[in-house]
């Protein structure tokens, strides 16, 4: 079952990413890409966990970007869907959810595309919480004096 989702995902990302490359080019592997953005960025929190990247980019350059218009809805999600279960395979840890987002590239950019990842925290740690954002927390009973 899980076999014939990714060989469909696979033929779908695949088609979509086609509208994009150059004549003659080999098909983007953008699955393998995000994979390595992981890979590269993952932080040993401690033993038994590593955090890595929760929030993908891929830049593309502006015509290519208008050309997957009608795919960009669901390219996303599915591309999210195959990082979360990458990251279940290598046993990491997303710091929030997964999202995988398709923009055009700032300043029209003439490179075939660009991933970009960062970390963003479920709850942004608040000015109070900084200080003690790796500690454990501990619940103390309220003192009932003597």
């Amino acid at each position: 079952m899980i076999g014939r989702f990714e060989r469909a995902m696979e033929r779908w990302t695949s088609a979509a990413w086609a509208s994009v490359r150059k004549p003659g080019k080999k098909p983007m592997d953008v699955v393998a890409r995000l994979r390595r953005e992981c890979d590269d960025n993952a932080l040993i929190m401690g033993r038994g966990r590593t955090v890595v990247p929760n929030c993908f980019s891929i830049e593309l350059p502006a015509a290519s970007h208008r050309r997957l218009a009608g795919h960009r809805e669901r390219l996303g999600p599915e591309l999210a869907a195959e990082i979360r279960r990458y990251a279940a395979e290598r046993s990491y840890s997303f710091a929030g959810p997964v999202t995988v987002g398709v923009v055009a590239h700032p300043d029209g950019g003439r490179a075939r595309y660009r991933v970009r990842s960062r970390l963003v925290p479920c709850h942004p740690p608040t000015h109070k919480d900084a200080p003690t954002m790796a500690l454990p927390q501990v619940a103390v009973p309220p003192y009932k004096g003597d």
